[in-house]
């Protein structure tokens, strides 16, 4: 029995070592680099981390959420990593920022009632506007903390476009055409259009991370995980996946 209870520590630390690490990520739709297909995550950045993950002997516990739950549970832990987090000062505060996967060419355009295209055509012309954002969304600076611009918040893509079908809004700030077009076509809006004002910018693709896992139980984990994507990138291996989907592939150059 003394010898047992002596083997105890050693079969405990077996144990752990064997144990299998699991890494809580979120997933949202961002078309076409991520999206649910039958609930499940699908997507050149799905498969991208699955990789990386897969060489480290992790496993992914994906979980589809509304970007703002995710940011919140970036800021307390209760998630891991969340992908294609834009890169902002305020959000250094509670994210730690995985290499970038390469720079992509990112446009914000501008929806407002047909015909009135070209009255939007540079960034003055939004004072005076109505203009309806996403809440928790990164957009570009002047633009996100200009007190001069009305901008009205809303939770998520159905929220705005059913804003702006009331009239609430006289203009919509677009990252992800296709998931407002589609809640345009959920409610049979065909009066909009694309406004002549344009910003285009160009930005790395980020895994955020946990800043308080980071400084707590996973700092070699996540830096395992950085220099596994980094590796990934400078090999060619990002961008085949993404062609893999027929998707342009961020820039390895970033």
């Amino acid at each position: 029995m003394k010898h047992l209870f002596a083997l105890l520590p050693l079969l405990f630390s077996l144990i752990c070592l064997g144990a299998e690490e699991v890494l809580r990520v979120d997933f949202r739709e961002r078309p076409p680099e991520m999206r649910a297909v039958d609930g499940l995550p699908s997507g050149p950045l799905i498969s991208v981390l699955e990789a990386a993950a897969q060489r480290l002997g992790v496993r992914l516990q994906w979980r589809q959420a509304p970007f703002l739950r995710s940011l919140d549970d970036l800021r307390s832990g209760r998630v891991d990593l969340v992908p294609r987090v834009l890169l902002t000062e305020e959000r250094r505060a509670y994210i730690h920022y995985l290499p970038s996967i390469g720079s992509q060419r990112l446009s914000i355009r501008f929806i407002v009632r047909t015909g009135r295209e070209a009255e939007l055509a540079e960034y003055a012309d939004l004072y005076g506007l109505n203009v309806g954002v996403k809440r928790g969304t990164a957009y570009f600076q002047p633009f996100d903390s200009d007190d001069q611009l009305r901008r009205i918040f809303a939770s998520d893509d159905a929220q705005l476009a059913a804003m702006f079908r009331a009239g609430r809004l006289d203009a919509l700030a677009i990252l992800d055409p296709a998931a407002i077009e589609a809640q345009f076509a959920a409610l049979q809006l065909r009066d909009y259009g694309y406004a002549h004002y344009v910003h285009e910018q160009t930005l790395g693709n980020h895994f955020g991370a946990s800043l308080k896992r980071y400084r707590g139980d996973r700092r070699d984990l996540y830096e395992r995980l950085a220099g596994e994507l980094e590796r990934m990138r400078e090999q060619g291996e990002i961008a085949l996946i993404y062609h893999r989907y027929g998707v342009a592939p961020p820039d390895a150059a970033n």
